[in-house]
């Protein structure tokens, strides 16, 4: 079963969106800021993370990202590697030199798993977690996004 297939799919110890055990770690809603070029995904993962009771903000490339996240501060990205105009990889990088954004938690997902380039964007770039796009399902990346705030 697909990603997209699978996103309203049943919930693994999870609680109503409205009730207050469904927030993420204290009661004020968290703002995750997708930063993804395919907008089919992007929309899904935004339906998820509002029925779960997160602000949504949304990039379709690293460079729009990086304006988002000086604008808004998340308070976590979740970050395609491969887009036009700025890539991922590249965006992580640029954002860690910020000394303000050095510790902001960042998920990579995407489907390009060379092993070496999941190494070095983790070691180098400090990345918070690495999925293959392909391997997760919606509830995984909501669960790595709650352990990671």
């Amino acid at each position: 079963m697909g990603f997209l297939d699978n996103l309203f799919g049943s919930k693994k110890n999870s609680a109503a969106p409205n009730d207050p055990a469904a927030l993420p770690q204290n009661s004020q809603k968290k703002k995750v800021l997708i930063v993804e070029d395919e907008k089919l995904l992007a929309n899904a993962l935004e339906s998820k993370f509002k029925h779960e009771n997160f602000d949504v903000l949304r990039a379709e490339n690293g460079q729009e990202g990086l304006n988002m996240i000086m604008a808004n501060h998340p308070d976590i990205i979740l970050l395609d590697l491969m887009m036009p105009v700025m890539d991922g990889k590249t965006m992580l990088h640029k954002l860690r030199e910020i000394p303000e954004f050095k510790a902001l938690p960042v998920v990579v997902l995407t489907n390009a798993g060379e092993v070496d380039n999941m190494r070095e964007t983790k070691t180098f770039d400090n990345a918070s977690a690495f999925l293959i796009k392909s391997n997760v399902n919606p509830d995984d990346i909501l669960q790595v996004v709650r352990d990671s705030l």
